[in-house]
This record gives C-alpha cells, structure tokens and sequence, in this order.
C-alpha cells in the first residue's frame, strides 16, 4: 500500500471484511505497516481460534501461538491486533481465548524463547495505547496482565489520561480508581473527583488500591475524613453536590466515618496536628473504654484508671467536657465535679447536679481526682483490704528484694546478677498503652530469680545507656545458653523491645533456652487432669463471699485469660491486673504499680516448676523447655500495611513461569555439582536429595522466602518451590534459577521429577555422601581404635572431673586430624564431636568412622547402607 492508499484508508470497507476489529486500531495500524502485514496477521488470528474451538487440549494451540511470536517483527503489535480480533474478548472471565493469549504472551517474554532485542523500538507509546483500549474495552480481568506485559506505569505517561477520563464522565470511578492508582496517574485528579465518590459508595478496598504509594493523595482524603468528622458536619449537603450514582447511606453515619477516618490515618502515618477531629474521635472511643473498664468491669485499679484517663483526654477540651457529662451519666456527679475542678471547667458549661456537687466540695489541691467517689468508694476499700489478699495470687518474696534499675551502674551490675550459669529467670516488661495517639515504646523489664527481682526503668536508662549497653543485654542473657530464661507471650515483649531499639533485632533472633510458658503451659494441660492435685472439687465458678458484709464478689471474664488464668490454675488464685493499663511511662513508679510487675515476673518461676512437676508426675513425654520461634521478628500486619501504603508495587500476575531452560541444564552433572534450596514445605524432598548427595539448604519453617532468594543470588543455587511462593520467587529472581515442584506428589516422586529435569546422575557412592544433619561433604576417616579411646577418655574425664597429661596419643590425635582429643573437639573450629553417640558395640563392628568436619557427626557404615541403596534403586536407575 502507498502513502497515498495509507491516507485513503476506507473505514467502512475494513470494517465490513473484520467487524471484529477496532477501526480506529486498524487505522493506526495501517500508519506503521503494510495491508499484507495485516492480512497476515488476519490469518493467524483465524488460525488460532479455529484450533481454539476445535480442541480441547489447548496446549498445541499455545505450542502455534509462541510460534508465530517468534516470527513476528513486533510481537506487542501482534498481540494487540489478535486481542481486537479475539471472538471472546468480551467475555469476563479468565478462561476465554482472549486470557490464554496474554498469558501466554506474558510467559513468552519471560522465556528463554523471546527474541525481542529491541523493545524500546517496538513498544511504542501508541502500541501501549492501543493495549490499554483493547484491555478495558468490555471489563477489566486483563488490565493487571496488560499491565506488566505492556510495562504501562512509566514516567511521562499522561497520553493515557483520556482513557481514564472517558471512564470518568460516565461515572465509573471502579475503572477510574484502577487505571489511575496502577499507572500513577492520581495527582491528575481532585480527590472530589474519583477518592470522594469510592468513598461515598462504600468502596474502600479500592480507594486504598487507588491511594497506594501517593502520600499527597492519602494526606486530602485523611483531612477530607476529618472534616467529615467535625461536629455539625451536614453529610446530605455533601451527596446532594456529587450526583454520584449509587450512595451507601447505611456506611456514611458518623461512627462509620470516624472508624474509617481513624484507620487510614493510622494506616497513612498522618500527624495528629492536621486532624484535629479524628483526634478527637480517637480520644471520645478510649474515653468510653476507660469509663466502661471502671464503671461496668470494675478491672482497673484507680490509680491506673486515673492515668490512662489523662492520657486519654489530655488539654481536648471537647474530651474535658465529654469525661464530666459521662461521669453525671454513670451517675458519679462527685467525680465529675473533681474532674471538673482540675480541668479548670467553668460553671456555664457544666450542668446543674455538677455545679451543686462543686460547691459542696471542700477546697483542695487540683491534681488528678479519685476515679469514683460517693457511694462507690466502699467497693474500692472492699477490694484493696479485704478483697485483694483473700481473693489474688501474692508475691513469695520480701519487697526489699525488688530493686529498680535505673543507673549504668545498676544496669551493670544488674546483668553481672543475671549472667551466672544455671540460673532460671523470669522475664516479663511493661509499656504504656496506646490510644492510638501516641508511639509505644518498651517502659520496663522485669527480671526475676529465686531471690531477687531487677525491674528496669527503661524511660530512664534510654538516654544513659549506648547501643554497645543494650548488645550485652541482648548476648549476656537472652542468647546465653548458660540460663534458662522463663516468659509468657514471649512474642509481643520480643516486639516491643525490638520496635523500641531496632538494633537488637538480629542478636535477638540467636534466642538460647528462652522459654515461652504460654506454649509450654498448653501442653501440658492438654494432657494433665488436674494441676493442683489437692483441689479436684474446688468449684471454679463460685465468687468471693466477705463474711461481714454478705457480699459475693463475682470477677470478670477478663480474669480468665492469659497468664492469670494460668497461676489460678496452678495454685488456685489468679493474678490482679487492675495495674496492667498503667502509664507505665510516668515516674515515680506508684507502689502498687511495682508490686504488679515484681509479681508478673516472679511468678514465671513458680509456674515453672509447678508444670515440670505435673509433668514428671503424669510421665508425660515433653521437651520441657521447647524453643520459642523467631514469628516476632516478622513485620507485623499493620506494619506490612503501611509499607504497602507507601510504595506501590506493580500487582501479582496469576502467570506462573515455566523452567524451560537453567545454568543448570545442559550436559548431565553429578550430585555435588547440583546445588539447591528448598522451600520450607518441600523438607522432604530436601532430605531426599541430600541423602542423594546434592548439595541442598534446606528453609526452617520460621524462614521466609527471601532467604531462598538470597541463597539463589548469593550461592548460585536453584529454588525448589511450589505454588504462590514459587511465583513470588520467579518474580524476583526469574524463571532459569526456580523449579515449581508437584507438591501433590510425595517425595519419592518428586525427586525422581527434579534429577531428571536437571539431568543429574546419581551412582551408589553418592548415597549418604553427605552429612544429613549440616549438608557438608567434608568428612575425617578415622580408625575405630581411635575414635573408641576418644570415647574412654572423655568418659573418663567426666568421671574424673579433670583432664589427665597429654600423652603421644594426642599429640597424634591433633597432628594427623587436628582434633583436640582432650575435649573431643577440631581445633580450628571448635567444633564438638559427638562421641557420646556411638553405641558400644559398634566399635567392635566397623573399621572406621566417618566424622563431619562442620558439625561433628559421626557417621559408620553398617546395614543402614545396604537399605539407604535399595531405598533409592529408582534414583539409581533414572
């Protein structure tokens, strides 16, 4: 076709011989190409959806489609053109011909098959266009694919714009929020004209999707949601002025807005001085907890209560008034009228019952009023005297032994205490809780043994101590192997201590003979009958009954749970929390707030030892001081939300890569060539193949997917990987380094899958070539007489409790293996060797042992061999 027919292009005639495809795409196309390019491509197109609809198996129609990519100039062009012309393109659903070809399209390119050498020439700003109009022309189920395979989130992408805009005249924020928020488009538009209508149709999930990664955008919507909150605030005039189509009335009450407006500004970090509603919404919400937790509970002791309130309402003179109008309404007009006194309240703004009970008060100093006053103190007097030591668990220790930690020389000498080999230590800390308005932060920890309890005011030894002070609290206690260090919910305190001071994250994940009793506790119960044998016919349901009084004191649910519910448990009376919403954070510490936590640390022990003996007593077979698991140092939810909020990241492809090609394939290798890590549900799979003798890491469950990554990068190893996180893997590190393994199969299949993809040949001597407990192929072959002293004389020792002169024989020992046979250990690693595990027979059965250098493992060769071949006949034969 000539310039002079390109310009003459007849519309009407292409569209009666293609009505399928886009005139307007045509048109253009014809600007950058021939008419026999079309009818080629015409032909194709009919081709493949003629073998579409004839076959069921759809694979050859796949096998043709990556064919004609590979002969065609442009393939993005092509791609396109076959979409326009695609008989199901409608169709929403991703089981359509339409989706099979852009995710074959997206594998394709990310194959070892693409031959597209110079992209930026042949994805051209119009061909991106075109893809984006052809995408969303019926539905978006292909956007996200079109997305990435089109790479249409890029700098200087405004041309798109009208695109979205038409969406946005025929009101269609759905595809508007989508479009804008994936290309990065936001800052083109008020947030009246697509964040404000998501909002007002209850579409929140999107407007987050649509707000991703623009801070600007999060910031309006967080002020617009505050203005939304203000007293007054007339939401009708707002819907009235949008003529948005589909308003959920039902979701734009004021406390919906308030929770949503609460969230996203927590979510979005945004500062309290720009939204002073929400702050004060946020403060109303924790003003009624409080009140309910006193007033209806009866679960917070005044002191706390009186804290936590000022905390609560702090200089809000809204939330001032809002605490004096609650006391009147649980009737406590006493109260009110000294929470009205120290806020300096004037008469006009209280009601008459307030006025009248302020003048009855006798002139006092204007600090923190009692929480109840009146008629209600005489509970308070019930429960602090009577009530507390009959009815709660108490201290077994004089208080003179609980010293507060508040110097460097304290501190030092604090962790000198605790570092002592064989102690048992109770570990416990406190933080102020958040109303949302504030960071937490660590306020104390508590350490506690036999005889004594450290309580570290962390507020003040945060501005005293260096971050080398902080490591020796890390090494000396929590990774020291030499104590027992005893906690309940072990996760939540190992977060704050870490949130507070990062740096010890990583010594921190090296915990030694840290006990999590929550966990422990549980299983134990599980199995015990009873943990206090004496009280079988205790009733658990009855309340405490003050003989004078006649009153029965009925305790809350709250009381049930946790660690408290535990010692109750135990020793038939839980633990008082009405200290455990404090301000920690305040100094002086009150007395009562020091019993509180002395107790919660101390405590630990007591439970200890009374689930060891249950135990012992119910010879039960469990590991008494199980591993507590390194989940808390994962991001928590929140946490792993904002950073989502933060940056934007282009969306999953449900396209799951295929391994046609690895560094790996090629000539057949050996065993020790072949270099892998595995997935943590793939553990099996993993054993397998190191019996095999490939080198294989191995994930821990604790361990996540990154570290299969950074072995792959760092180690030049292959991921063996199933399912979503074998597709999160593939994106990060490409298709050659990943395999996806048939994790419905069980491991003696999936080997067999795995060697012969890799083309490895496994022989009868690479069969436990490898040490099965650290991976290593580096063994010492050491004569049976030797390794048989080796054992006598460390029995000895121990009996001895000494160690004899060194004689020849060691010096052979540490000449001709570098093993230092006085402690049973290689002397350049100090590596121990575990002698202890050779029965005794068997020295008088085997020649020699096999001991692994890297940890110690002794290995001999017997029976098991003979089985372990036959075990692998059909990885011997592939």
């Amino acid at each position: 076709m000539s310039g002079e027919d390109k310009s003459n292009f007849d519309a009407e005639a292409f569209k009666e011989a293609n009505p399928k495809v886009s005139v307007g795409w045509a048109a253009s196309a014809m600007r950058s190409g021939d008419e026999k390019k079309i009818q080629l491509m015409k032909a194709k197109s009919d081709h493949l959806q003629e073998m579409w609809q004839e076959r069921k198996d759809k694979v050859p129609v796949m096998n043709q489609f990556r064919d004609y990519l590979k002969e065609s100039d442009n393939p993005y062009s092509f791609v396109v053109f076959l979409l326009n012309d695609s008989h199901d393109l409608h169709v929403h659903k991703t089981t359509t011909y339409s989706y099979a070809v852009c995710k074959e399209f997206c594998g394709w390119l990310f194959s070892s098959q693409c031959n597209v050498k110079n992209k930026n020439q042949v994805l051209t700003p119009e061909i991106k266009l075109d893809a984006l109009s052809v995408t969303m022309r019926y539905h978006t189920v292909m956007f996200q694919l079109v997305l990435k395979i089109y790479e249409l989130r890029h700098q200087g992408n405004g041309y798109m714009l009208p695109e979205i805009k038409r969406f946005l005249e025929k009101k269609k924020y759905n595809e508007c929020a989508l479009l804008a928020g994936h290309l990065g488009l936001q800052d083109h538009f008020t947030i009246d004209e697509i964040a404000v209508p998501l909002i007002l149709q209850n579409k929140l999930n999107l407007l987050e999707t649509y707000l991703r990664g623009n801070s600007g955008q999060q910031m309006l919507v967080v002020q617009f949601l505050d203005r939304m909150c203000e007293k007054g605030y007339n939401i009708n005039n707002l819907v009235s002025s949008m003529s948005v189509p589909d308003v959920k009335m039902s979701h734009l009450q004021k406390k919906s807005i308030s929770k949503l407006a609460t969230r996203l500004a927590k979510l979005y970090e945004i500062p309290n001085d720009l939204i002073p509603n929400i702050v004060t919404a946020r403060g109303l919400g924790a003003l009624r907890f409080l009140l309910y937790k006193r007033y209806i509970e009866n679960s917070m002791a005044a002191g706390s209560w009186e804290d936590m309130v000022e905390n609560a309402v702090g200089d809000n003179e809204t939330l001032q008034l809002e605490l004096v109008e609650q006391l009147q309404w649980y009737n406590d007009a006493k109260s009110a009228a000294k929470w009205a006194n120290f806020y300096k309240i004037p008469d006009e703004k209280l009601s008459h019952p307030v006025i009248e009970e302020r003048k009855r008060l006798a002139e006092g100093p204007t600090s923190a009023p009692a929480a109840v006053g009146g008629e209600e103190s005489w509970e308070d007097e019930l429960m602090s005297v009577d009530g507390m030591d009959a009815y709660y668990y108490k201290l077994n220790l004089d208080p003179s032994s609980i010293q507060l930690v508040d110097t460097k020389e304290k501190y030092h000498e604090c962790i000198s205490r605790l570092s002592r080999p064989g102690l048992t230590i109770g570990v416990d800390s406190e933080w102020k809780p958040s109303f949302g308005n504030t960071t937490q932060r660590i306020a104390l920890m508590q350490f506690a043994t036999s005889d004594q309890i450290f309580l570290l005011d962390m507020i003040t030894l945060h501005s005293l101590l260096h971050k080398s002070d902080w490591f020796l609290l890390a090494n000396a206690l929590f990774c020291n192997e030499e104590m027992i260090k005893l906690g309940y919910g072990f996760d939540s305190d190992l977060k704050m201590v870490v949130k507070t001071y990062p740096f010890l994250k990583e010594p921190l994940t090296h915990l030694k003979r840290t006990v999590d009793l929550e966990k422990l506790a549980a299983k134990v119960i599980d199995k015990a009958i009873n943990l206090m044998p004496d009280t079988v016919g205790d009733s658990d349901d009855e309340g405490l009954e003050d003989k004078d009084s006649g009153v029965n004191v009925k305790f809350q649910a709250v009381e049930q749970r946790g660690l408290s519910e535990l010692v109750r448990q135990c020793f038939g009376k839980p633990l008082n929390k009405g200290e455990q919403m404090s301000d920690w954070e305040r100094r002086p510490l009150r007395n009562t707030q020091i019993q509180y936590a002395a107790l919660d640390a101390f405590v630990l022990l007591e439970v200890y030892e009374r689930l060891k003996e249950t135990a012992k007593r119910e010879k039960m077979e469990i590991d008494v001081e199980p591993p507590v698991t390194v989940k808390w140092s994962k991001d928590s939810k929140l946490d792993r939300m904002k950073a989502k909020a933060k940056n934007y990241r282009p969306p999953k492809s449900t396209f799951t890569p295929k391994p046609e090609t690895t560094a790996y394939l090629g000539s057949e290798m050996e065993p020790g060539q072949f270099r892998v890590v595995v997935d943590s549900m793939l553990q099996g799979l993993g054993r397998q193949l190191r019996n095999c003798g490939v080198d294989v890491q191995i994930l821990n469950y604790d361990e996540d997917h990154q570290k299969a990554v950074q072995a792959a990068m760092q180690e030049n190893r292959i991921v063996l990987s199933s399912g979503t996180p074998y597709q999160t893997i593939c994106s990060k590190i490409g298709a050659e380094r990943c395999y996806n393994v048939d994790n419905t199969l069980p491991a003696k299949e999936q080997i067999v899958g795995v060697l012969q993809h890799f083309k490895v040949k496994v022989k009868k001597e690479d069969i436990l070539s490898r040490c099965q407990v650290c991976n290593s192929d580096n063994f010492l072959q050491i004569p049976s007489k030797d390794v048989l002293r080796m054992s006598e004389k460390a029995e000895n020792m121990k009996r001895s409790h000494g160690a004899p002169p060194r004689d020849s024989w060691d010096e052979h020992m540490l000449t001709t293996y570098q093993i230092n046979s006085r402690n049973t250990s290689f002397v350049k690693t100090g590596v121990d060797i575990r002698i202890d595990t050779i029965p005794q027979k068997i020295f008088s059965i085997v020649d020699s042992f096999y001991i692994c250098v890297k940890c110690g493992k002794i290995f001999w060769e017997g029976p098991h061999m003979a089985s372990a071949c036959e075990q692998f006949a059909h990885v011997l034969n592939l």
